[in-house]
């Protein structure tokens, strides 16, 4: 086993919060009313089904296989070259998703803060932090999160509760004005973030105390779900039907936040809350990369591969976006549905074909 770092499972929830969250804090009100209308804040409540379904399915392939990850343990269940072309996907997969972040979070940046940049130096210099911070290891990545993740979640929380004031409730009604058919089709989107606690499987063989594992997920679904819902009910009894009309809701809503002509102007701190959870997402994303190539080549260790993997996610985020409406495609319908495809479909299949051959190792001492 390569990875030599071990994480308790508050760790590991602490990675999966801002994964989960950093992009969907600001992307998912505006995605989930262009569907859902006024049903907006229901979406996330059924997208968790879907999150519920990845954390099983990474669950239940780390109880067969509990010292191995989903690329190693593809190969036990489906023989050696169709496990390897999956495991071969699934690192293609990551390039092109941890490309995808980074160059929404480019865009991003010289939008609201730095439009004079240079594209390349506001991603470069994210990542080249990442990679540093992936070079550390695991424990330092875990460690890292918690850190970030508690900043994250209590600026969020403050923002959240300053705009309560502003509220305006009405705009809850009229419920389910037409059927319950866009709040579906408006959970898919928050359904595609959610499956992204598939990704637990990649490190569920370095978490200790095993037995916490299923309920330390469960809360952290919880919580997550929580959070979106109440970033949704804010910008719904803020903005109303106009919130899908802007690209990030979230800094729209800060600035309601006025008090005393002192307390105003929190567009910076919805900033730090969208890069702090960045720097997590992107440098796990570049971790599971690492490790994926490190074992399908059987390496002995990920760290040499950092860097070149980290060149190749920004090289990626040029060759196949080029612009903003380029990006809003990758991340529209036909995005979410690959990535449920990637995360849920082809997983559940794994699982479904390591049950009919009873594929299973020893539990761990």
């Amino acid at each position: 086993m390569m990875e030599q770092g071990r994480i308790p499972p508050l760790q590991m929830s602490a990675i999966m919060f801002p994964t989960i969250l950093a992009t969907a804090v600001l992307s998912v009100p505006s995605v989930t009313m262009g569907y859902a209308g006024h049903d907006m804040w229901m979406t996330p409540l059924l997208a968790s089904l879907v999150g519920l379904l990845a954390i099983y399915i990474a669950y239940r392939l780390n109880i067969r296989h509990p010292q191995l990850t989903p690329i190693e343990s593809s190969v036990l269940i489906l023989g050696k070259v169709p496990g390897r072309l999956l495991g071969l996907f699934f690192v293609f997969y990551l390039v092109q998703l941890n490309g995808i972040v980074l160059r929404e979070y480019g865009e991003f940046i010289l939008s609201a803060i730095l439009p004079q940049t240079p594209l390349f130096v506001v991603m470069g210099s994210l990542m080249f932090l990442c990679a540093v911070n992936v070079i550390s290891g695991l424990e330092v990545l875990g460690r890292t999160a918690v850190i970030l993740m508690t900043l994250m979640a209590a600026l969020l929380t403050i923002v959240l509760l300053l705009l309560i004031p502003e509220w305006r409730t009405d705009e809850w009604l009229p419920f389910a004005e037409k059927g319950v058919k866009p709040i579906f089709k408006g959970a898919v989107a928050p359904a595609s973030w959610l499956s992204e606690y598939f990704f637990l499987s990649f490190v569920l063989p370095f978490v200790t105390k095993r037995e916490r594992i299923w309920r330390v997920s469960l809360i952290s679904l919880g919580v997550t779900t929580f959070t979106m819902m109440a970033v949704n009910i804010s910008c719904l009894f803020l903005l109303g039907d106009v919130a899908d009309r802007f690209v990030y809701p979230m800094m729209i809503a800060a600035r309601y936040i006025s008090y005393a002509d002192f307390l105003q102007h929190l567009e910076a701190v919805i900033i730090t809350i969208w890069i702090t959870g960045i720097l997590i997402k992107i440098s796990f994303f570049l971790y599971l990369n690492a490790l994926s190539v490190a074992q399908l080549l059987q390496l002995k260790d990920y760290r040499p591969l950092v860097f070149p993997l980290a060149f190749l996610t920004v090289a990626f985020s040029f060759w196949v976006i080029s612009n903003q409406s380029e990006l809003a495609s990758q991340l529209g319908a036909i995005g979410n549905l690959y990535t449920l495809f990637a995360l849920i479909l082809l997983p559940g299949l794994l699982l479904l074909v390591a049950a009919i051959r009873k594929s299973r190792s020893p539990s761990p001492e």
